[in-house]
């Protein structure tokens, strides 16, 4: 029996970036603006409706799962699904190995979400060596911020509350006036990233998703030694792996100061008291430089300690909070055409957070990789998440690009040479 979550009195608008994820989806395939997370368990699978009954029975801390987007295309808005119904949101299929993130990963790309229902599913993948489990969610239904804390909700070890209530009333905070640096976020950058060799080759709008899996431990040596976080390692990790993807593209006599590769690194704007916290896109993006010119690993990743370092982030999420309370749509529609230009920035980069082992019914889950977005024009998404001891990695490309197949086994290749740099 599905718990019924207590609802908020009031429900909160689309954002302005829930309406630009419509907008994006409209224009190409709805089932690229979906994200989510794919999670690896040993054993027999659960049935289905073991499966409904667990997230009938969590569901009441989640009452943001019954909400489904309404109204006119050109005023959409919140609504309660009068209709809801947890059956429909959990799906069932057979693959011949569970046990093989690659092919449950690609499996799960294009699954539709019905647009008349809350735009989130979870799906139970059978075989027989092990199953898989998959939430999926739109893009304008939840940001990964808000989508990996619905998994904590459903999938966390630790049991959740039951029932979420109205959540407290808050004073109505004001936005702050917007300062020229905020506003000037809007405009296009100065210079166009490196030419790389990712731009080569039209996109077909077909994808294909490698993984890749670390021991956080390695990570956290080189993270000692450096004085680096592990998101900064990562980064590194990401630059290095794309320098050896496309050596062409960084002869020996380019400058290790040129412009480098620029990457759009996805940043959550959503506040601490906000009283729907799995509900709506609250993201944004730090457009960073990748120094995909510099040889040197150790260099590579004090670049990258320089250039994103924590202040930064925060001092941009708050700024950017304030910028989208106050932005008109036609506004913001204009500022993401610009930092969605492939010319400018050509692939996106996220570091998804998930803050608690997963589990199903006593089962842990031993592997979990993030399942990001398709952005327009931009043919690749790096995303990784730490879970239980491992870093876990999708590399998410267009199938234009040759050499996708490639990534995993260069990631691995650049984290030895950063591993050894490091020790010495």
């Amino acid at each position: 029996m599905t718990q019924q979550p207590t609802l908020p009195e009031a429900l909160p608008p689309l954002s302005v970036q829930d309406r630009i994820t419509l907008d994006l989806a409209r224009r190409g395939s709805d089932s690229a603006m979906h994200l989510g997370l794919v999670m690896l368990l040993a054993g027999p699978a659960p049935t289905r409706e073991d499966v409904i009954a667990h997230v009938s029975a969590r569901l009441g801390g989640a009452p943001e799962l019954t909400y489904r987007i309404g109204g006119p295309p050109g005023r959409p808005r919140w609504e309660a699904d009068p209709g809801f119904d947890v059956r429909r949101h959990v799906h069932e299929l057979e693959l011949p190995s569970a046990a093989d993130p690659d092919r449950v990963v690609a499996a799960m790309l294009d699954r539709p979400l019905e647009e008349d229902r809350p735009r989130w599913g979870l799906w139970l993948i059978r075989s027989t060596d092990g199953y898989a489990l998959c939430y999926r969610a739109h893009h304008a239904f939840q940001d990964g911020t808000a989508a990996m804390a619905t998994v904590e909700q459903l999938l966390g070890a630790a049991r959740p509350q039951a029932t979420r209530t109205r959540p407290p009333h808050t004073p109505d905070r004001r936005p702050g006036p917007l300062t020229a640096l905020t506003l000037k976020d809007l405009l296009p950058p100065a210079r166009r990233t490196a030419p790389w060799s990712g731009l080569g080759h039209p996109l077909t709008g077909r994808r294909r998703a490698t993984t890749a899996g670390l021991e956080l431990r390695r990570l956290h040596a080189v993270s000692r030694a450096t004085g680096a976080s592990v998101n900064q390692v990562c980064l590194a990790l990401a630059t290095a792996t794309l320098r050896a993807w496309h050596p062409q593209d960084w002869p020996v006599d380019h400058a290790a100061g040129g412009r480098g590769l620029h990457a759009n690194l996805g940043i959550s704007l959503r506040g601490p008291d906000d009283s729907h916290r799995l509900l709506g896109n609250r993201a944004g993006v730090l457009r960073l430089r990748l120094p995909c010119a510099e040889p040197s690993p150790l260099r590579q990743l004090g670049l990258l300690q320089e250039e994103v370092p924590f202040a930064r982030l925060a001092d941009l999420a708050a700024r950017h909070r304030r910028l989208f309370q106050k932005l008109p749509y036609w506004c913001g529609k204009l500022g993401l055409r610009h930092s969605l230009d492939p010319r400018y920035t050509p692939l996106s980069l996220a570091d998804v957070r998930v803050r608690r082992p997963l589990e199903f019914a006593g089962t842990p889950v031993h592997s979990a990789y993030p399942l990001p977005v398709s952005v327009p024009g931009q043919p690749l998404f790096i995303a990784w998440t730490a879970n239980r001891a491992r870093l876990q990695t999708t590399f998410l490309t267009d199938e234009a690009l040759p050499g996708g197949g490639d990534l995993p086994g260069l990631w691995h290749r650049s984290m030895e040479a950063l591993e050894h740099a490091a020790a010495r």
